[in-house]
């Protein structure tokens, strides 16, 4: 039986995180990095306070290792995300700077090579997601659960993301076994804003 964990992204307000984490969320993710959904060190440091038994991830992109670490500390993380180019070397000094465990977002040209993976060695986790840049469809989508699935049966810790929602979500954790499951916009009424009743489904979908 698969039990894949359930990350939700994005939260942006102490309301969704606690309702988010009532629902049965594992992980939830504030975004450091350039978004709509993006929060200040202080609200995340809010957040934090209001849920003390979540699992917070912080998802940055782009940032100095200095800058990782103090919003690291501020916000009390306990996972660190890097979601850029970010090489190994860069992700070793963050590993070095802080003491809390890092998932890598690999670009989706490198997320097929078994090689790539293994030259991040202080990864943890990799997050499998869609190039936002570029129109995604279903064969996109498809590909990527393939190369997820691969690194799932190479023993890497695997969360999927890209275009998940309560209708496809079953179907990707079944198709690729991961260790987790990643959703933001998949259970969102408006950018930031979570819909509870389609987290809820969605964890249902998960699970069931």
């Amino acid at each position: 039986m698969i039990h894949a964990r359930v990350k939700v992204c994005g939260i942006t307000t102490v309301s969704d995180a606690a309702a988010c984490l009532a629902a049965g969320a594992d992980h939830l993710g504030v975004i450091f990095a350039r978004s709509t959904r993006r929060v200040a060190p202080e609200r995340a440091k809010e957040i934090r306070e209001a849920v003390p038994d979540a699992s917070l991830v912080g998802v940055f992109a782009g940032e100095t290792v200095d800058r990782v670490a103090d919003v690291a500390r501020v916000a009390g993380l306990d996972m660190i995300q890097l979601h850029g180019g970010e090489s190994p070397a860069y992700c070793e000094a963050v590993a070095d700077a802080v003491s809390t465990p890092i998932m890598k977002v690999l670009a989706p040209g490198h997320a097929a090579d078994p090689e790539e993976l293994g030259r991040y060695r202080t990864a943890c986790f990799f997050l499998f997601d869609m190039d936002k840049r570029s129109s995604n469809g279903i064969g996109a989508m498809r590909k990527l659960w393939a190369q997820a699935a691969r690194a799932a049966r190479r023993g890497r810790r695997v969360f999927l993301a890209g275009g998940l929602t309560p209708l496809n979500v079953w179907e990707a954790v079944h198709q690729t076994a991961p260790y987790g499951v990643d959703v933001c916009r998949g259970v969102e009424r408006a950018p930031g804003v979570k819909d509870v009743d389609a987290l809820m489904r969605f964890i249902a979908e998960v699970r069931r």
